[in-house]
């Protein structure tokens, strides 16, 4: 976490210093670093997000199978061994680091709460500890593990279920957003230009810059919470919202340094 912080300190650091060099407005040079900074750290939040994911999925993967040869009449530890080389993708390396502990005589207690530190996945280490608790108590492992497999099983079929309801108030945010860009590339293109026309011999008094920047700075905000409040809605953490952050400053970018630059501003006023 220390090391991400410093990058990102260092990207708002280099970009506000191109952006003053360049003779950007300071306002918008400090929120285009802040903005160019973060970009890092929610790209690596979201693989990081897709990867627990991953981990879950293979664990329930390992979990179904352990639990087939337990009922087999294999004890725990020769289970365990017996899967070391199945492909379960992302936590095949946990799984090797497991059944090595367990060649190296450390109790199964111990190696599978190491795995589940390791797995540093609140899901598994949850599904870690009641597994060593009926190993403990002496109970039917097998029943058991069916039993908190069928919770895991249930628990994501609940948040699949939840996302699949969620997913047209998804595409509603999404368009609010839109709409929110396109009201203020509507002013900006065709309304703040005429705000900017003076009587004769009279001065305008609108700061236009000031007002653009204004507008910037709302669309930044905007895309920010909007994004916060899409991943507590639609993934249950505030985490899994950087991908619609990302995807809402990267619009707010485009929109201001690219659309709003190369449209003609203004012509329409030729005419009045």
């Amino acid at each position: 976490m220390r090391f991400e912080i410093i990058t990102i300190i260092l990207i708002i650091g280099l970009i506000l210093m191109f952006g003053l060099l360049l003779d950007f407005n300071i306002s918008k040079a400090i929120i285009t670093g802040v903005v160019f900074g973060i970009f890092p750290y929610l790209i690596y939040q979201e693989i990081n997000n897709r990867i627990e994911m991953q981990k879950e999925e293979q664990f329930i993967r390992f979990s179904l199978d352990l639990m087939d040869l337990l009922k087999s009449g294999l004890s725990l530890p020769l289970s365990l061994k017996q899967l070391e080389n199945n492909d379960y993708g992302v936590i095949n390396e946990l799984l090797k680091n497991l059944s090595a502990r367990i060649d190296w005589g450390i109790s199964i207690e111990d190696s599978l709460m190491e795995f589940g530190e390791e797995s540093n996945n609140s899901t598994i280490r949850r599904t870690i500890k009641s597994l060593i608790d009926i190993y403990k108590s002496g109970g039917n492992l097998e029943k058991g593990l069916e039993a908190v497999i069928n919770s895991l099983v249930e628990v994501r079929k609940i948040k699949e279920s939840k996302r699949a309801e969620m997913h047209e108030n998804i595409i509603d945010s999404y368009l609010v957003f839109m709409f929110f860009l396109g009201i203020i590339f509507t002013f900006q293109v065709f309304l703040l230009p005429f705000l900017s026309i003076s009587l004769p011999g009279q001065t305008s008094t609108i700061n236009t810059n000031y007002i653009t920047n204004l507008m910037y700075n709302l669309s930044i905000i905007q895309g920010i919470f909007a994004g916060l409040a899409m991943g507590k809605m639609y993934n249950d953490s505030y985490r899994a919202g950087a991908k619609y952050i990302l995807i809402f400053l990267i619009a707010t970018l485009i929109l201001f340094d690219i659309i709003i630059p190369i449209t003609p501003k203004g012509s329409f006023l030729i005419n009045i």
